[in-house]
């Protein structure tokens, strides 16, 4: 796996389309492997790989934050991914029928037609229960629809992360799903908000061109950063 440029991050910089079209080209071109094997991998598989793209490129530790339900106090999450559970069930059935496991090329196709709330919805359940799209919306429709929807969520669980904690405050159980593809394309999203500013501050030390900014290894751009940075603060304190 080659090392993430700033080619790759500026992708994440006021982005179209979705995150799974998105992270699945990034694992493309660094893996060196075409989009079309990735989207026959199933969810849990995907999941797998982003899992292991994170580690690669950014590493395995996890900081993040989330509220309480209970008491309303945010509370500090720091973890590695290589210490999650990994659970992936096998989908639930609906009408006595297993779902078809889904894969990442009908995410992808759906995130393509630009789908989103019911229509997603429908459009899910018609691939994922062999129906035709006017039978998806109608079987939405029908009272025990949070069956159906109970059903469809267990065929996007993936790995079926979560992470367990508690509340510091009140003590209150938290358990927190885990969706990896949203929370990795999030996390490059915004360190792509700052990328615009490393490439200004970088030009103007050295003179650089923006594409051969952006060709630099992660690692190496932030050395040079720090240099900057350094110097900066030397020249201040004169």
């Amino acid at each position: 796996m080659r090392a993430l440029t700033g080619q790759d991050e500026i992708a994440f910089h006021a982005p179209v389309g979705g995150p799974h079209g998105r992270l699945a080209a990034l694992a493309a071109s660094v893996e060196g492997r075409g989009i079309e094997a990735l989207s026959d991998l199933t969810l849990p598989e995907w999941e797998e790989v982003l899992l292991a793209l994170r580690r690669a490129l950014i590493g395995p530790r996890i900081e993040s934050e989330t509220d309480c339900g209970d008491c309303g106090a945010g509370n500090a999450l720091a973890f590695s991914t290589d210490d999650l559970p990994r659970e992936p069930a096998a989908p639930l059935p609906l009408d006595g029928v297993p779902l078809r496991a889904l894969r990442l090329g009908d995410l992808i196709a759906l995130e393509r037609r630009g789908l989103h709330g019911e229509a997603a919805l429908a459009a899910l359940l018609a691939t994922a229960a062999g129906m035709e799209p006017a039978q998806a919306e109608a079987r939405l429709a029908d009272p025990d629809r949070e069956t159906v929807i109970a059903a469809l969520e267990s065929a996007v669980a993936g790995l079926g992360l979560e992470i367990g904690t508690a509340c510091t405050d009140c003590g209150a159980a938290l358990v927190l799903p885990l969706d990896v593809a949203a929370f990795l394309d999030t996390e490059l999203r915004t360190r792509a908000v700052t990328l615009l500013d490393e490439i200004h501050l970088i030009a103007m030390s050295y003179h650089w061109s923006e594409t051969e900014i952006l060709a630099l290894p992660v690692p190496r751009r932030q050395d040079y950063l720090r240099r900057i940075l350094a110097a900066r603060a030397l020249t201040e304190e004169l």
